[in-house]
């Protein structure tokens, strides 16, 4: 979290509060390996369940569906990186192609189970449809720890350092994992 009498102390040439336009683009590497990743957990994810419990298929798509739609509207529209290639997998500019822009508003319930309730029917109907097949659950697992470290340590980590959205460092438990995980160069 940057403070406005503070340097950042990163490197970056950055001092005090930012300005929407001080965010530094992402690395493309980085942003290569998040993403990558991100695919990696999600198709073998929807294999595991389409292959070992059919039936719950339709609710793992409806919640891939309400991740990048839903969620998108109500999180991503209304962060200052909206319409930018943002470090979450450059989901700014998917959402501004979908939804306007809701800069006045800040995350609210609606947003927290809407993110909350798809990403753990996205993870945890895998891990849970692959027990029974040790080979197809550690890979799931793998797929999902590379994953989410990969968020952590490149979307969530810069995100603390540049963002200046209060409702991130107040309800995000990612931005709060981050916090403690990488905590900000004063």
């Amino acid at each position: 979290m940057r403070t406005p009498d503070a340097v950042c102390g990163c490197g970056c040439g950055c001092a005090g509060e930012a300005e929407q336009d001080d965010w530094p683009e992402p690395d493309k590497g980085a942003m290569r390996f998040l993403i990558a990743s991100g695919v990696w957990m999600l198709a073998y994810g929807g294999y595991a369940v389409a292959r070992r419990r059919p039936r719950w298929f339709p609710l793992w798509l409806a919640a891939l569906v309400t991740w990048f739609t839903l969620c998108k509207y109500l999180i991503c529209t209304r962060c200052e990186n909206y319409g930018k290639a943002c470090d979450f997998y450059y989901l700014g500019k998917w959402a501004a192609r979908l939804f306007p822009a809701q800069p006045g508003r800040s995350l609210d319930t609606a947003g927290i189970i809407a993110e909350g309730g798809s990403v753990a029917v996205l993870q945890f109907l895998p891990a849970l449809a692959t027990l029974g097949s040790w080979r197809m659950f550690f890979t799931f697992i793998a797929a999902l720890v590379t994953n989410q470290g990969a968020q952590i340590s490149i979307c969530c980590r810069r995100c603390i350092r540049y963002s200046t959205d209060p409702w991130k460092r107040e309800t995000c438990p990612s931005y709060k994992l981050a916090e403690k995980l990488f905590p900000p160069k004063v």
